[in-house]
């Protein structure tokens, strides 16, 4: 489906909100989400200190916002992506975001230790790492290849396949060593897709 351009007022927005995000990530990478200030963030986009809040309410959305564009990023490559398996492209979507919490280990925890607690996630609301959306539409392209039963609610696998990912998610952001999370979020696909039964 083809949505219509974006007018410059919308594209300005955009980049702005980007150049936003960028900034404050750069800083916190560099110098530490405690260290980095709001004036900080804005003088690096080059906006001014207010614009900052016409975009995100406060430093920790910004976290927020960080889970919701990479799922947004790499759940649109899997949806468009060239293979003919529904469950391949849920599994590359799922080891592509694990290579990218990976690479932000850190703000990654900081976003569920201040970002996102229980009562947010009781109420499905992930600080925007929720990857239910993508996970229900590749459920469904795989239930039509019948790749996987068709008979099954694709809502609830994909419901089940978030709270698998989320529990993983936030116990690897707990462990004090941490371990590969590719290994662990493709995993939680095979078992939900592929079962525990042996064959």
């Amino acid at each position: 489906m083809n949505h219509p351009p974006l007018g410059k007022r919308e594209t300005a927005k955009i980049e702005r909100r980007d150049r936003l995000y960028d900034a404050a990530l750069a800083l916190f990478r560099e110098q530490g989400y405690e260290e980095t200030t709001v004036d900080q963030i804005a003088h690096r986009a080059g906006v001014a200190k207010g614009t900052f809040f016409n975009y995100f309410p406060t430093k920790d959305a910004v976290l927020r916002y960080m889970g919701a564009r990479e799922i947004g990023r790499l759940g649109a490559a899997s949806l468009s992506g060239s293979s003919k398996s529904a469950v391949g492209n849920l599994k590359r979507f799922m080891a592509a975001l694990a290579t990218s919490m990976e690479r932000d280990r850190n703000l990654v925890k900081l976003i569920f230790t201040r970002g996102v607690d229980v009562a947010d996630l009781m109420c499905g609301d992930a600080g925007g790492f929720s990857v239910q959306p993508t996970a229900g539409l590749l459920i469904r392209r795989g239930q039509h290849l019948r790749e996987i039963n068709p008979d099954l609610d694709p809502d609830i696998l994909a419901a089940a396949l978030d709270a698998l990912y989320l529990q993983q998610l936030v116990r690897w952001c707990d462990a004090e060593t941490p371990y590969p999370l590719v290994e662990r979020l493709t995993g939680i696909v095979d078992l939900l897709m592929m079962g525990i039964a042996a064959r």
